[in-house]
């Protein structure tokens, strides 16, 4: 249209682009700011001036699919390089010049205008987006395949943090992928997924403002309706979706710790427990307790959601415990295993009475599990070991071996992790002081009162071995106060 006062400057192979939407951006990375099959309007403000920035610039606004870019001819743009035109020339993205005489707004409106009949279109299908939600206002899963079928999409929610997919839709990445598209946006580009036919999909990734960190995983089709403007809706929608049912499951989590805090106490009849624990989704008639070493018990508890896991849990600063059924703890174990430092696994039990010997088997094998090559310990696979197997033996011999270290003294505290790390380290100065960033005479210093508050020698086989169990059985049942009589 001459009209519009368009000059060709590269790119030409790219002159039949759907342009659904002319914006005018001067932002340093306008791909942020628009989507599919728009229009990039500049007088120049965002573009770089060296020649290497300006060809990242165009791969920028290619992968976000803009239809091109026109800028303003008023002398307020750099020098458009040979290279950004090569550049643009190799991926046929079209970069015009508009006359000075010719306002933005003259572009935007025509674009406006010729595209009346498809906006339309987008406002019909945004309305038939919120009906369908409507009709699932509770169940998450059913609201994914509903905005999938609106727009003729395939979509999976991932969790930021562990990868997981929270909520699975028709499309199914693989963990690498889920990986590479969870990365911040500056770090991840576009990733191609094979179909079962060989053809390629190219499947892009949105930050969702969710309650949990999350990412939305959309496949490309051939529709063009998902453009910026549906977009914005079709993120809003799934962030709510994400939150309902992180809410549901923080609600069924805070449920399940309470559930097991009575159990522990002994304060509610078998058939209580029994009921209340097949609405939990623990339908087996034999458990099992996992104890994992981790301080991000909520990352576990999100992975353990994500692969179906029905689960008792209880957060520790230090652990998470989870009674899970019997035939489900391969699945329980491979899914906490990569996050956790360490698992231990109890034996199989079948009365929720026995659920506080499952737990302290379970943490008895943890102590353990550092030392198997998978990280993985059994109780049956430890029952050897010179851990103490109860709180109130655990204690006494904290008590007794590690005196004034485990009070809440700061001067004390610092001993203690000082203990802790030297024979982590194998009684090696140099390690551990390196580890602690303190100088080997500090360290020597530190070991001196660590002795003359215990009482023990470092130096000493048997001292040795007294403060190996009870720093271990500290690090073990610390957050677990012994049940005993005050009469």
């Amino acid at each position: 249209m001459p009209t519009l006062g368009q000059t060709v400057l590269a790119g030409a192979d790219g002159l039949d682009h759907v342009v659904l939407w002319a914006h005018s951006c001067e932002m340093p990375d306008p791909w942020s700011w628009l989507g599919p099959d728009e229009l990039l309007m500049t007088v120049g403000l965002c573009l770089p001036t060296s020649s290497k920035d300006q060809v990242a610039l165009i791969e920028h606004l290619k992968r976000a699919q803009l239809s091109g870019m026109t800028v303003g001819d008023d002398q307020m743009a750099p020098p458009l390089t040979p290279e950004m035109f090569a550049a643009a020339n190799r991926l046929g993205f079209p970069i015009l010049l508009t006359d000075h005489s010719v306002p933005f707004i003259t572009v935007g409106r025509t674009v406006a205008l010729a595209n009346e009949a498809g906006q339309a279109q987008q406002l019909l299908q945004i309305s038939r987006l919120y009906r369908a939600l409507n009709s699932v206002p509770s169940n998450p899963a059913e609201a994914i395949a509903a905005m999938e079928n609106t727009f003729g999409i395939r979509m999976a929610v991932a969790d930021r943090v562990t990868g997981a997919l929270i909520l699975p839709g028709a499309l199914d990445p693989s963990p690498e992928t889920v990986r590479a598209l969870s990365r911040p946006a500056k770090e991840r580009e576009a990733t191609n997924l094979g179909d079962e036919s060989g053809s390629a999909r190219k499947t892009k990734a949105w930050e969702l403002a969710a309650v949990r960190s999350s990412v939305l995983l959309v496949e490309e089709s051939g529709s063009r309706m998902l453009d910026a403007f549906a977009l914005t809706h079709l993120k809003q929608a799934v962030t709510v979706a994400v939150n309902n049912l992180h809410t549901t499951y923080m609600l069924t989590v805070a449920q399940g710790e309470h559930l097991t805090s009575l159990v522990l106490a002994g304060q509610m009849p078998i058939d209580v427990l029994a009921e209340q624990c097949q609405e939990l989704g623990l339908t087996e008639d034999a458990m099992v307790v996992i104890a994992a070493a981790t301080d991000k018990p909520n990352d576990l508890l999100t992975v353990l959601h994500a692969a179906g896991v029905a689960h008792l849990p209880r957060r520790t600063p230090a652990q998470l415990i989870c009674c899970v059924g019997h035939s489900a703890v391969d699945a329980a174990v491979s899914a906490v295993k990569p996050l956790a430092q360490a698992v231990g696994v109890s034996e199989p039990f079948s009365a929720l009475t026995d659920l506080g010997r499952a737990i302290d088997k379970a943490v008895w094998a943890l102590a353990a599990a550092p030392r198997q090559p998978d990280g993985v310990a059994k109780y049956e696979q430890v029952r050897g070991s010179v851990l103490p197997r109860d709180n109130e033996t655990a204690h006494e011999i904290i008590e007794t071996v590690l005196g004034p270290l485990i009070s809440a003294d700061a001067r004390n505290g610092r001993l203690l992790i000082t203990l802790i790390r030297f024979l982590a380290n194998d009684r090696s100065w140099t390690a551990t002081a390196e580890e602690l960033n303190i100088h080997r005479q500090s360290l020597g210093y530190r070991l001196r009162q660590i002795e003359s508050a215990t009482g023990r020698s470092l130096k000493d086989s048997r001292d040795i071995a007294e403060l190996w169990v009870a720093v271990t059985a500290w690090s073990i049942f610390r957050d677990k106060r012994p049940s005993r009589s005050t009469g």
